[in-house]
């Protein structure tokens, strides 16, 4: 039996679904980077229901969820109000997060969610997509670069305020 994968746009409503799968892609991804203790503050600051209905209801951010046989099992998230340092000059869309939990990678969740951004970054004429990802995320980083994404710079990612992490700034130029 073959497993269908299904893309939707997120929905007020799903910001529960967004919430735990925030939670748990996070912790399985950076449980290493910090101690537990500032693993469980970002993910309660920055995953609570409250900040992701803040995020759902901004109108410069948007969501979609992925599925796996009417499972739940990733998100995504653009915005298209941050410049990259070294895109000002460009139409941008920032791919924020892209989620999939452990256990269904290698299903083609991902990509087909990277799909998507794609392909709506082209509906709306847009240069550029990029991205920021942990140095250390070899996985990710690989996953990004068969998409088309180039490492352009670096960036600090403020884990915490006394922890940090240095990232890749990764983009995609859309040539029509």
């Amino acid at each position: 039996m073959s497993n269908v994968i299904h893309i939707r746009k997120a929905e007020r409503h799903d910001s529960g679904t967004i919430v735990d799968l925030g939670r748990r892609t996070f912790v399985e991804t950076y449980a290493e980077v910090g101690g537990n203790e500032a693993l469980e503050a970002y993910v309660r600051q920055k995953f609570s229901p409250e900040k992701i209905e803040e995020e759902l209801n901004n109108p410069f951010a948007r969501f979609y969820i992925g599925f796996v046989n009417d499972i739940a099992v990733a998100f995504t998230k653009l915005r298209n109000d941050r410049k990259a340092k070294g895109l000002e000059e460009k139409k941008a869309v920032e791919i924020e997060r892209i989620y999939v939990l452990k256990e269904y990678q290698g299903f083609k969740v991902g990509k087909e969610m990277m799909e998507k951004c794609r392909q709506l970054a082209i509906e709306e004429k847009y240069d550029t997509i990029w991205l920021q990802v942990w140095q250390h995320n070899s996985k990710a980083i690989s996953f990004y670069q068969k998409a088309g994404f180039v490492v352009f710079e670096t960036a600090v990612f403020n884990f915490t305020p006394t922890v940090q992490q240095d990232d890749f700034l990764m983009r995609l130029d859309l040539y029509y």
